[in-house]
């Protein structure tokens, strides 16, 4: 029974992606998937990214339930690869204001590598990465929205956070092209950045 649910899902994809691939040669629109979810987008190119297929990816916040210090920060949660909104300018860490004192604001991040400890109660470390835009979409007060289906264009600028300034996991697939990734769900910085 497993085996024909598999072979099923398997056929299901495959008219998925063909379906896709036939719709491109015919409108000459351009998208992108990973067969392993199942992670389809269609771009048209006078609108911007629809998300198509989306098999259960959600940004995951600090915020959330599930995370809290130490080994239950979401800076445990990271691996290389993955893109994470931080806050920049001015955050909190255990109540007291740190960084440079301009006002807070959400960057994005293409995680490269990660140097942290993590113990009982605290994370110590930075997480080093590659600095991220948002090619589409409005600006709120804290920076750019991301929507499900907005387009991260990685920079070649090398950056880094501590872990105290990680305020999200935003789940992405890679585009067409290296240097950019399209978001799988929406993310608005004015919900998400600490305010003293």
């Amino acid at each position: 029974m497993e085996e024909k649910l598999r072979v099923e899902r398997k056929y299901w994809q495959s008219v998925m992606i063909y379906t896709l691939l036939l719709h491109h040669l015919l409108t000459n629109n351009a998208f992108a998937f990973t067969s392993h979810n199942i992670i389809a987008f269609h771009v048209n190119p006078r609108a911007r990214l629809t998300n198509i297929l989306l098999n259960g990816h959600a940004v995951e916040r600090q915020s959330d339930e599930k995370y809290g210090r130490g080994i239950e920060h979401i800076s445990a949660d990271i691996s290389e690869g993955e893109m994470i909104a931080f806050q920049d300018g001015t955050w909190y860490v255990d109540g007291n204001e740190v960084g440079d004192g301009s006002g807070p604001i959400i960057r994005y991040m293409l995680v490269d590598t990660i140097q942290i400890v993590w113990t009982h109660n605290c994370e110590h470390g930075v997480l080093n990465g590659f600095d991220v835009t948002i090619t589409d979409g409005k600006v709120g007060v804290y920076g750019h929205v991301v929507e499900s289906g907005s387009i991260f264009k990685v920079g070649k600028e090398y950056i880094q956070c501590g872990p105290e300034q990680v305020v999200a996991k935003i789940p992405s697939s890679r585009g067409m092209e290296n240097d950019m990734y399209v978001s799988l769900d929406r993310f608005v910085p004015d919900e998400e950045v600490l305010i003293g």
